[in-house]
């Protein structure tokens, strides 16, 4: 596969989001999760150049943690690594984006039942709390803490359901989905169109329509596949079919 625009070094975001280490605990497990969450959040543009060198001097480490944990991001598919080329943050992989959304929207389908069963209108606080947090960084344009809010909102299904070990789950098959999600935040109306969908869900859990909430669910969530239409012809090398 091609490298099409490559970068010689991190974006401004992607540098920081680094972090000093704490010498106390593994080198390869803090520059590991660093430089995934800022992959994941676009901090680090994808086919953006990850040059050892620099990293080492990012974490002020030697290169062995540093390969270990581009060893580790190669496996998760959010680096790849072509010899005598150099490491490179991985595009943003339809095929991995799609296998993620069919996990996801069974899991918090599901999810969403076992809420509704619970439902009252204090058990759901928590997502109403979450809304208001949301259209607060809408307002503000700060997409970073608005994608923290909608995640509140979401988990928020397996706080009302007991099943919160289930959403450790639902973190981890979204991984690749939830690049498209960060891409897709400061895109303006996306905020907005995010807010309305998470309002009709609410909306008819509080009416005890739980049928109605599953299909608002599903709704959202497959709204992705229009996301990523709206969003290739803005940052067509960001995206690859394999």
């Amino acid at each position: 596969m091609s490298i099409v625009g490559e970068r010689q070094q991190p974006s401004p975001a992607g540098e920081a989001a680094i972090r000093l280490i704490d010498r106390k605990l593994p080198a390869a497990d803090q520059i590991y999760r660093a430089l995934r969450d800022a992959i994941i959040s676009g901090g680090f543009r994808p086919r953006e150049a990850l040059s050892e060198s620099r990293i080492c001097l990012m974490f002020g480490v030697s290169r062995s943690p540093v390969r270990i944990a581009l060893t580790r991001l190669a496996e998760d598919g959010l680096v790849d690594v072509f010899p005598q080329r150099g490491s490179f943050v991985a595009p943003i992989k339809l095929r991995q984006v799609k296998e993620g959304h069919f996990a996801r929207v069974a899991l918090e389908l599901a999810l969403l039942r076992e809420a509704a069963a619970r439902w009252s209108s204090r058990s759901g606080e928590s997502l109403r709390e979450a809304l208001k947090q949301q259209k607060k960084h809408a307002r503000l344009g700060d997409a970073w803490s608005f994608h923290v809010a909608d995640e509140q909102f979401h988990s928020g299904f397996a706080g009302i359901a007991g099943l919160d070990g289930v959403w450790d789950t639902v973190q981890g098959v979204k991984t690749h989905l939830d690049r498209v999600r960060h891409l897709a935040n400061p895109v303006k109306g996306h905020m907005e169109r995010v807010i309305a969908e998470h309002e009709a869900i609410v909306a008819a859990l509080d009416a005890g329509r739980a049928d109605e909430a599953v299909d608002a669910l599903r709704t959202h969530l497959d709204s992705l596949h229009s996301t990523i239409s709206r969003l290739k012809p803005l940052h067509e090398d960001y995206f690859t079919d394999d």
